[in-house]
């Protein structure tokens, strides 16, 4: 018998499904997994996912029906439709937040085709397909342990060196898992990097390889949203938003620099970690993973050192290349002897000149765009600050205003101290921007470029930016952590580090493992073919432990002491954390809700509940805000603690107030 309704998810920030009639000429084609249209509120069409049929009718109300189904090429399988559900629950999302973000809309999916143009069969990619190259010894070694430990473990854990051939490794296991006629996920964390990762797939897998992200075509997206479900494209080059593509069959996910916070996304929700959620992707469809790292993250290796995943690791660049010499500039020497050069050490001016020189390319890293990070009145000590957020403005000098980076609010450069009258107005800090004028200066002959959020903004700016410096047509590359990673440059052979005390003591409890990793990434980029590398890194604490762990490129060393401190204080991996945030327009109100909601969960879980406190930035948007954050150890049940929570912050929210408030939780933050 055919049943008679469906339960639908729906694209909007409601918990549960909806229930709706199924009109008798469809009742064969709506199942679990099939995208329909319904109306919804005053909305005529609304695109929706079906979750369950059945026949029992709804006591309460008469079930409006379903008005159309979306083509059959764009179905969500029963695989892809648990993981969405699964992303819900574990992430402590509404179901319709999960819905929106993973699949295109309605109009999407069904009135955009991408045009055909007619191919010389000759002109295919298909026709200048090449066989991968042959792996030398020690990868031959690691990709023989790899399919070994697949064996007892779904994850793998690949440690190799900076350009130690990992991405060589892969393109095997791809060329494997599609001679098995199943597919395979490759992941980065940037957007920047899929461009020349992308060319390098193609020569050995042609079209059987795509690129999904969010800076293509909505028809671009589209295609290969269909090419995913019937199982036509192979493989799929792609950020953390593919995890949602439609696989038939998906027999391996690679994770590359697995370590990468992009990974994790923070607004809108779902909240979702696409290293940690390709897992359990993975796990639906009985196949196989893969992480990839110079620097895995903490987590991972401890995991995998534990035995809980496999461990595979690579000690040696590719070819016996030598790994960068690293010299440390103490930046306080050289300003007691005046031989600093506005931001640059006497030793950084030394090696970008001799590069250049021999005809070879710098990447100079800051990981702060903008100008300046705040102006300053010199007369009274004014910083000019958003009305909208607890910040200081960032002095863009190129739009010739300060903005906001949290908000995006902008206003023009003051031409007097508001507070005293005074011009006497100077730049504080330094951003990419302010690099880039001053180096074009040091060395006016050198072809320089900047890549950051502001020279990335428009669709393939990243990519022409990256192909001219590959090409030699830039000889300086200014960057902030965009330019840190997986990225292959033949004349690549100094790499700067400006100021690596502003990662060291960011207040986080992973801002030493992370400064280790920017910086053993970026250096990673220099020297990776015939002549060694040079890294110059600016600090005014060389004696700093993770600065001497980075020196030797001794990772091991450095995950070991940031383990031994995360036991002692219970930190991930020994507990996992959820972060619940509270924010309010009103700050009494605020204080208030926070803490009558910290004491109906410490009524649960005790100890367990820290907080509220105000985080670094303690207003967004005019939203003030006040984090908890709970810590599970291995005594206490994820799931009921969820429960608990979903509970607590659905009371809270029915408390009579004045004002709005909003409270969302972030399972695993970053």
């Amino acid at each position: 018998m055919s049943n008679g309704f469906a339960d639908i998810i729906l694209p909007v920030a409601l918990a549960g499904s909806y229930t709706y009639g199924i009109p008798p000429g469809l009742h064969d084609q709506v199942q679990r997994g099939t995208l329909v249209t319904v109306p919804f509120g005053q909305s005529k069409s609304c695109m929706g996912l079906v979750v369950s049929t059945h026949n029992t009718q709804p006591t309460e109300f008469t079930p409006k029906e379903i008005t159309g189904i979306i083509p059959l090429q764009t179905a969500i399988n029963e695989r892809l439709t648990e993981f969405l559900l699964w992303v819900s629950d574990y992430y402590m999302a509404l179901p319709g937040e999960v819905v929106k973000a993973a699949i295109p809309s309605a109009d999407d999916l069904v009135s955009r085709a991408v045009p055909r143009k007619k191919r010389n069969p000759r002109d295919s990619s298909e026709a200048r397909v090449t066989l991968p190259a042959e792996l030398n010894a020690l990868q031959k070694e690691a990709f023989a342990r790899i399919k070994e430990q697949f064996n007892d473990h779904g994850v793998v854990l690949l440690r190799g060196v900076t350009s130690s051939g990992k991405t060589e490794i892969y393109i095997h296991l791809i060329r494997e898992q599609l001679a098995m006629g199943r597919q395979v996920l490759y992941m980065l964390p940037e957007i920047a990097l899929t461009t020349q990762i992308i060319e390098r797939l193609q020569k050995h897998f042609g079209d059987a390889i795509g690129v999904y992200h969010s800076r293509l075509t909505s028809a671009s997206r589209q295609d290969v949203w269909r090419k995913a479900a019937n199982g036509t494209l192979g493989a799929v080059l792609g950020v953390r938003s593919s995890l949602f593509l439609p696989f038939r069959d998906l027999g391996l996910i690679i994770v590359d620099e697995e370590h990468d916070s992009s990974y994790k996304q923070y607004d809108p929700a779902p909240r979702y970690h696409a290293r940690d959620a390709a897992m359990m992707l993975s796990r639906i469809h009985g196949g196989v993973i893969l992480l990839g790292s110079a620097t895995p993250s903490v987590e991972s290796y401890h995991n995998a050192t534990s035995g809980r995943y496999g461990l595979v690791e690579l000690d040696a660049r590719y070819g016996d290349v030598k790994m960068p010499e690293m010299i440390v500039a103490d930046t306080r020497s050289h300003g007691k002897k005046k031989k600093a050069v506005s931001h640059f050490s006497s030793r950084m001016l030394d090696a970008v000149g001799a590069a250049l020189a021999r005809g070879e390319q710098v990447i100079l890293f800051q990981n702060r765009r903008g100008f300046s990070p705040y102006l300053m009145c010199s007369d009274c000590g004014w910083v000019p600050r958003c009305t909208n957020c607890s910040v200081s403005y960032t002095y863009h000098k190129s739009a010739g205003k300060m903005k906001c980076h949290y908000c995006g609010k902008s206003e023009a450069l003051p031409g007097v101290c508001p507070e005293c009258g005074s011009t006497a107005l100077s730049t504080r800090g330094f951003g990419t921007e302010k690099i880039e004028e001053e180096i074009k200066l040091m060395f006016p002959s050198a072809t320089v470029a900047r890549m950051d959020q502001d020279t990335t903004k428009r669709r393939n700016a990243a990519s022409r930016i990256l192909s001219d410096f590959a090409a030699g047509a830039t000889d300086i590359l200014i960057g902030t952590q965009m330019i840190s990673k997986g990225l292959d440059f033949e004349k690549l052979t100094v790499v700067g580090i400006l100021d690596a005390d502003s990662m060291l003591w960011f207040p986080d409890f992973r801002a030493f493992e992370r400064s280790f990793q920017l910086i053993e990434q970026v250096s990673g980029r220099a020297g990776r073919r015939e002549r060694r590398g040079t890294v110059i890194i600016q600090t005014a604490d060389p004696s700093h432990l993770i600065i001497r762990q980075a020196l030797k490129h001794d990772y091991k060393a450095m995950c070991s002491t940031q383990l031994e401190e995360r036991e002692l204080f219970g930190y991930p991996p020994f507990t996992k954390i959820i972060r619940i945030v509270v924010r309010h327009r009103d700050l009494d109100e605020l204080n208030l809700s926070s803490a009558r909601l910290a004491a109906n969960l410490r009524r649960h879980l005790g100890k367990f509940v820290l907080g509220p406190e105000f985080p670094a930035v303690m207003q967004v948007q005019k939203w003030y805000i006040k984090t908890l954050l709970i810590k599970l150890g291995k005594e206490l049940s994820a799931s009921r603690v969820k429960e608990m929570i979903r509970k607590a912050m659905e009371a809270e929210l029915k408390m009579p107030r004045k004002g709005m408030l909003r409270i969302h939780a972030d399972v695993d933050p970053q």
